[in-house]
């Protein structure tokens, strides 16, 4: 597989994640200032699914790879071990990153994403807005790739 393929590939899932995030926060939200979101409770459901996948590979590769993230990693493309690795790094950096996803552990997160509890959940709108920080970044450093700014 060649660089730039990977590269997009790379983009298109941090995309789809973003997405879950999104759809997610929004059901949140929506939930704790108590108007239903019925319509949207298929998304919902689907977008907790595909961030407890994602979480649980995370926390594996954190376990696999250390908390200084330098032990060798097989299984995982550049990009994904490089996202890990931005994980790992932004654990380091209190000042910014202060949500239960980077204080704790992405196990822990990965629990709360089934709570009903509105404290519960506020703690998971932290750690899903904090996320979505670090992906953001992840897929400016993509898209700068495959358009050939780097």
């Amino acid at each position: 597989m060649s660089t730039q393929w990977l590269t997009v590939r790379s983009f298109q899932q941090s995309q789809e994640l973003l997405g879950a995030i999104n759809t997610l926060s929004i059901h949140l939200k929506l939930g704790l200032a108590g108007v239903q979101d019925k319509e949207r409770e298929a998304e919902a459901k689907a977008s907790r699914n595909t961030l407890r996948e994602f979480l649980t590979e995370l926390d594996k590769f954190i376990q696999t790879a250390g908390d200084k993230g330098n032990r060798p990693v097989t299984g995982t493309d550049a990009r994904t071990r490089q996202l890990a690795r931005s994980f790992v790094q932004a654990r380091r950096d209190r000042g910014h990153y202060k949500s239960q996803l980077f204080q704790s552990s992405p196990a822990l997160v990965r629990d709360l994403l089934a709570s009903q509890d509105p404290n519960t959940q506020k703690v998971l709108l932290e750690s899903l807005d904090e996320l979505r920080s670090l992906l953001e970044a992840h897929i400016h450093t993509d898209a700068r790739k495959i358009l050939g700014e780097i």
